[in-house]
């Protein structure tokens, strides 16, 4: 069995390299931030590959890398080569505007937004949103460029002294605040099952909503207000797994198959106003939390290999 991996970050699928190693699998790494393709050459010498490529950039990276990685995933698959979790799933994952558009198209409860590529329209779709709302780059992670608005003024004079962050590509969303129970909440599904699902206590002043243990900021005594932002942080608040309702499960399973997708996570927000679950973050790329066989009572990383074991044999074998 030859499996391609393709990664990027240079260390956070490291324990899942050596799982796969250690169940006998022909594994051939790429790093798509080594990568260059010749793309007249025909098909490539595999036939199977596993995309584990996130969708940030890591740090010193040239954020050309994440539209890079499109062509490559899209170019594969135009020569036959079937991947886990592939072009489309890979485009949804880079997409805040895509991914807010598939909530709403499953009739889920999401915020409110108005996806704009230009600083200045900001302000024209402030007006449909309304206050207090924020501002996210449409490709992002770990809460990079997010910032909050309280009022018309304070973003008018963010959008005059050109403070607003619209991210690698130059589009984000305005979109509406939600306010929450301050945890973050993340259902993982494995193809028609679910992986696991985990919480997190999130703290003030930032908005790194990743229940994931790589996600973390320094705790000072001006921004410990828990009236404000939250992040996870991983002293006090660590991961704490959690029983996740049926139906939030299924609707999960939904979001998972209608962006194309394998496998990967959700990210939700328990809405204060309404009572209800806000979807707000689809990612394939699934963060396998650290001492997983403590937490969660089995190996992820074993539970991953198995299922890509099985989705090899049924779409290469047969």
């Amino acid at each position: 069995m030859k499996i391609v991996f393709l990664y990027e970050h240079p260390t956070w699928s490291n324990t899942l390299i050596e799982t796969f190693r250690s169940n006998g699998i022909d594994l051939e790494l790429i790093n798509v931030a080594d990568l260059s393709f010749h793309t007249a050459k025909g098909r490539p010498d595999f036939d199977f590959a596993v995309n584990r490529i996130n969708m940030m950039p890591s740090s010193g990276r040239n954020s050309s890398i994440v539209f890079h990685t499109l062509h490559y995933l899209s170019w594969l698959e135009s020569m036959g080569v079937i991947i886990v979790n592939g072009s489309q799933a890979h485009f949804a994952g880079a997409s805040k505007a895509l991914q807010n558009g598939l909530f709403t198209k499953l009739a889920l409860h999401c915020p409110q937004a108005v996806a704009v590529y230009q600083a200045q329209d900001v302000l024209k779709a402030a007006k449909t949103i309304g206050f207090p709302l924020i501002i996210k780059p449409n490709i992002g992670g770990s809460g990079n460029g997010i910032t909050r608005y309280n009022s018309y003024h304070e973003l008018e004079t963010a959008v005059k002294s050109n403070k607003v962050d619209l991210g690698i590509d130059g589009t984000g969303l305005v979109q509406e605040y939600i306010h929450s129970d301050g945890y973050v909440y993340r259902v993982e599904i494995l193809g028609e099952r679910l992986f696991y699902s985990i919480k997190q206590k999130m703290m003030a002043h930032t908005f790194n909503y990743c229940a994931a243990d790589g996600c973390s900021v320094s705790q000072t005594p001006e921004n410990n207000d828990s009236s404000f932002e939250y992040c996870a942080l991983n002293q006090g608040n660590r991961i704490q797994p959690f029983e996740a309702d049926e139906k939030i499960v299924a609707q999960v399973i939904s979001i998972i198959h209608n962006a194309g997708a394998d496998l990967g996570g959700v990210e939700y927000l328990m809405d204060t106003k309404t009572g209800k679950p806000c979807f707000y973050d689809f990612n394939p790329y699934s963060n396998f939390v650290s001492n997983g066989q403590a937490l969660l009572g089995f190996s992820p990383e074993q539970r991953f290999v198995d299922y890509i074991k099985d989705i090899y044999s049924r779409r290469i074998s047969n």
